[in-house]
């Protein structure tokens, strides 16, 4: 079975499990060779995830896979929290970034920071110095939650 055909299937089985725990999955990576495999789990709470809470549900996901095995061979189990500077990519994680900062790497142009103020269909609205800024999601190569210190 291909990576990408098991990644599709490791994301059946967890995704309702981390659904009735209140845990949303951010993404999910799996990487690997024909001895060992890395399964790494972003998982989030609208109220964010403490180390713990993953910790618990590393637990839980290992007996799940270990009993519906999926993965046939080895395998390396992490689940983390998607960070400050988190990935986004669905419509979920950009509706959830409204009126916060992000940064786009968008083609041709570079980096933009700057506050996103809406999402319409495929545009994104991003506030720069006062200004919007309209930009196709598909000119985006890279978005991130964005914090300056």
């Amino acid at each position: 079975m291909d990576l990408m055909t098991l990644q599709d299937e490791v994301e059946k089985l967890v995704h309702p499990f981390l659904y009735e725990q209140g845990v949303e999955l951010v993404d999910l990576f799996l990487s690997g060779n024909r001895r060992r495999i890395l399964l790494r789990l972003y998982v989030d709470r609208p109220d964010g995830i403490t180390i713990g809470e993953c910790v618990t549900l590393s637990r839980e996901l290992a007996d799940l896979l270990d009993t519906h095995n999926p993965i046939q061979r080895s395998y390396v189990l992490e689940v983390s929290s998607p960070g400050l500077d988190r990935p986004l990519k669905s419509d979920r994680d950009f509706e959830r970034s409204i009126g916060k900062l992000v940064k786009l790497e968008v083609n041709g142009q570079g980096a933009r920071i700057g506050t996103l103020q809406a999402m319409e269909g495929d545009a994104l609205d991003l506030e720069i110095d006062g200004q919007i800024l309209r930009i196709c999601r598909t000119d985006v190569n890279k978005a991130n939650l964005h914090f300056e210190f």
